[in-house]
C-alpha cells in the first residue's frame, strides 16, 4: 500500500511538472554562436577588394563616380580607417576624383541645361568626399546651395522613384540632404541652414511607414539631426520586429532576405547606437551576412527597377543587368559588417 501511495505521489507531480511546462511554455532557448571578428573581417576585406577594383573600371568606362559602386566604397574607407584595416584602401585618390568631377555635372544650379534629373546623387557624392575628408571647396559650396534649392517648406525632400530603391524615398532623400547639407554648409549660410534642419527634424520624426529603406533611413535622420533616444529607439523595435528568421530583412514584405536590405538595417542599428553586438538581431544579421557572401566577395541582389540608362559592364558579379544593385547591396554589406568590428586600440 504504501508503494502504491508512494507511486500516485510521484505520477501527481509528474503532472504537475507537465502542466507548468505547458503553461510556462519552457522550449529550448536558440543559441546564437559569438561574432567570428576574424570572419567579419575576412569578409569585409574580400568584398572591399572586390568593390575597389569594379568601381574603378565603372568610374573609367562611365565617367561617374557612381552612388551604387564609389561614393559609398568612400564611406567604407573612412571605417576600415578606424578598424585599423585602411592598408588595403588603393583607390581613394581615383575615388576622389571621380566624386569631385562628378560634383561640376550634377551639382551646379548655374548649368541646369546638364543636369542629371536625380536629386539623390549630389548627396552621396557629397557624403562619399566627407568620408574622404575632402576639404569644402567652390564645387561643394554650389552643391550644398544646389540641395538646399529643393527643399520644400515643411523641411523634406520630394524623391524621384525611377530607379528603386537607390533612387527612391522622401524620407531617403531627406536624409541623405541633410546630412550632406550639414557636412558641407557655407559658414555664410548657417542661420538660414540651421532653420532648415530643425524643420528637416521635425518632419523626420514626425514620418510614420513601414517601408524597410525608409525606416532604414528614418533612423539614420534621427541619429544625423540629434533626435531624441525614444525616437530612435521606436523606429529601431520597428525595424528589429521586420527582420525575417533567417536573419535578413527584405526590401519588400513580398521579397526574400538580401543583402542590400540586411546591410542597410544593420548599420542603421549600429551606427544609430540603437542595437550593438550583444543584440540578438545584430547577431543573426552578421550570421546571415557572412554565410550569403559568395566567393568573388559580392553578395548577389536582383534589380527590380527598369533600365534607364546604358549598360556599363564593371565587371562585377553577376556581369550582367543585376550587378548595379548587387554592387551596391554588397557596399551595405560590407559597410554594416565593418561597423560592427571593434575600433583598433
Amino acid at each position: 500500500m504504501k508503494n502504491v501511495r508512494t507511486l500516485l505521489t510521484l505520477l501527481v507531480l509528474v503532472g504537475a511538472c507537465g502542466v507548468m511546462i505547458g503553461i510556462t511554455g519552457w522550449t529550448a532557448k536558440t543559441v546564437i554562436p559569438p561574432v567570428d571578428q576574424k570572419s567579419v573581417a575576412n569578409a569585409v576585406a574580400k568584398g572591399f577588394t572586390l568593390l575597389q577594383t569594379s568601381g574603378a573600371l565603372f568610374v573609367n568606362k562611365a565617367r561617374c563616380a557612381s552612388c551604387h559602386h564609389t561614393t559609398m566604397t568612400s564611406m567604407i574607407a573612412a571605417v576600415m580607417d578606424k578598424k585599423g584595416m585602411g592598408d588595403i584602401d588603393t583607390t581613394a585618390a581615383l575615388r576622389e576624383m571621380a566624386e569631385t568631377g562628378t560634383l561640376n555635372f550634377v551639382g551646379d544650379p548655374n548649368i541646369n541645361n546638364q543636369f542629371v534629373p536625380a536629386k539623390f546623387l549630389t548627396p552621396y557624392v557629397l557624403l562619399g568626399l566627407a568620408a574622404q575628408q575632402h576639404a569644402p571647396d567652390f564645387n561643394t559650396d554650389l552643391s550644398v546651395n544646389y540641395i538646399i534649392s529643393q527643399a520644400l517648406p515643411d523641411g523634406h525632400f520630394s524623391a524621384e522613384h525611377a530607379r528603386v530603391p537607390l533612387e527612391s524615398g522622401e524620407i531617403h532623400l531627406t536624409a541623405l540632404s541633410v546630412r550632406a547639407i550639414a557636412l558641407y554648409a557655407p559658414q555664410l549660410r548657417s542661420v538660414q541652414v540651421q532653420s532648415l534642419l530643425s524643420r528637416s527634424k521635425k518632419w523626420i520624426e514626425q514620418q510614420h511607414t513601414t517601408d524597410q529603406q525608409e525606416l532604414a533611413f528614418q533612423l539614420l535622420g534621427l541619429h544625423w539631426c540629434e533626435s531624441d533616444q525614444n525616437n530612435k529607439t521606436a523606429v529601431a523595435r520597428q525595424l528589429i520586429a521586420m527582420q525575417h528568421k533567417d536573419g535578413g530583412w527584405s526590401q519588400l514584405p513580398t521579397m526574400t532576405s538580401d543583402a542590400y536590405a540586411t546591410g542597410q538595417v544593420l548599420f542603421a542599428l549600429l551606427e544609430s547606437g540603437t542595437a550593438n553586438l550583444t543584440n540578438e538581431a545584430v547577431q543573426k544579421a552578421i550570421s546571415y551576412l557572412t554565410s550569403t557572401q559568395d566567393k568573388t566577395g559580392a553578395w548577389l541582389v536582383n534589380s527590380r527597377s527598369n533600365p534607364i540608362q546604358p549598360f556599363v559592364n564593371s565587371g562585377f558579379p553577376p556581369y550582367d543587368d543585376n550587378q548595379f544593385i548587387s554592387a551596391a547591396a554588397t557596399n551595405w554589406a560590407v559597410l554594416a559588417l565593418v561597423t560592427a568590428l571593434p575600433d583598433k586600440k
